[in-house]
């Protein structure tokens, strides 16, 4: 099957509502599909744009990157998550491309919705060290106590000595479940116990 027809088929199976389809037929688009791919995204119909993200997340380069990111503003949560999803992907291809993005992912902490919510700290966290700024700045100087919690959480998972730095100055926070996590999070690391030496 050619491009053009697998696209075609991919277009297909989204009318269809047949997900299974779908989803195979994303796994073979190559990066030649990215500009149809970003065509999709403008689309009114809410499952193309969903289906539009994830083959992005799939195979696309540095055009979908900014396109994602505009997702992240979309009224639909589904493809809010998607995209959020597609940039920690993207993140795992091209870096330093999506760093700059990351502190609009981390704003998605404070979504109205909850999936979207922890869809975002699962995908700082696979971000790894890049997304320890975004955090940081979510955890000191944001006020939104869910989104504290979760940027602390997204810490934890991401165990790094650059993430344990900013965990170090949570041991005290006055939102207990921050100050679990970056307990947690240090003592995971095998850290805790030097903490804990160098207080008393």
């Amino acid at each position: 099957m050619n491009d053009a027809a697998l696209f075609d088929a991919f277009l297909t199976a989204i009318a269809a509502g047949n997900d299974d389809a779908t989803e195979r037929l994303a796994l073979q688009l190559t990066p030649d599909a990215e500009p149809a791919l970003l065509a999709l995204l403008m689309a009114p119909d809410a499952d193309q744009r969903w289906w539009g993200v994830r083959a992005l997340a799939r195979c696309g380069g540095m055009a979908a990157i900014p396109g994602a990111a505009a997702q992240l503003a979309d009224a639909d949560p589904g493809i809010r998550a998607a995209a959020l999803l597609a940039l920690a992907h993207l993140h795992q291809r091209q870096p330093n491309a999506v760093t700059p993005y990351l502190d609009q992912v981390a704003d998605c902490l404070k979504d109205d919705d909850g999936m979207v919510r922890q869809v975002a700290a699962d995908a700082l966290a696979q971000c790894g060290d890049d997304a320890v700024p975004a955090l940081a700045r979510i955890l000191f100087q944001q006020a939104h106590e869910g989104a504290r919690t979760r940027a602390a959480g997204a810490l934890r998972k991401i165990a790094t000595m650059k993430a344990a730095g900013v965990l170090y100055a949570l041991l005290n926070d006055s939102n207990h479940l921050v100050r679990a996590y970056a307990y947690e999070g240090l003592d995971d690391m095998g850290l805790l116990e030097t903490v804990l030496v160098t207080l008393q």
